[in-house]
């Protein structure tokens, strides 16, 4: 009787634990920065509310700018894994932040199934960061 409880509470409780990784984390509400990418371009980004404004600050898309929801997942001490789909164009876009050290990486599909189509692997560096860890 006292294993079936046991095993019981185990199954709900990872049941419990996988239905929470499925919900959407916004752990970055409240922090903005501009990163740096290796090939000159840059962007401003903030996160709030569950979104995610970005801005290009410099490069060939230099003044586009797009309004997503986000999602996020702490991976490690002040290391963010955070990724957003466009709905205007279907981009999909994952970063990784380590705020210890202060460079992103990124791994991007831009304007899928397009004339325009790119596979965006890169990294940066991060300035002037406001982090708001929630």
């Amino acid at each position: 009787m006292k294993k079936s409880i046991v095993i019981t509470v185990l199954i709900l409780s990872s049941g419990f634990a996988f239905a929470q990784e499925k919900q959407d984390e916004h752990l970055l509400d409240g922090t903005s920065m501009n990163y740096y990418y290796q090939n000159g371009t840059a962007v401003h980004i903030e996160f709030f509310d569950g979104q995610v404004k970005f801005k290009w600050i410099a490069g060939p898309w230099k003044d586009s700018e797009g309004q997503e929801k986000y999602r996020s997942r702490k991976i490690g001490d002040k290391i963010y894994l955070v990724n957003w789909l466009e709905g205007s164009n279907s981009t999909f876009v994952t970063l990784i932040f380590n705020f210890n050290q202060n460079v992103m990486c990124c791994s991007a599909l831009l304007f899928p199934q397009t004339d325009h189509e790119q596979i965006l692997f890169d990294g940066g560096i991060i300035e002037q960061l406001k982090l708001k860890e929630n």
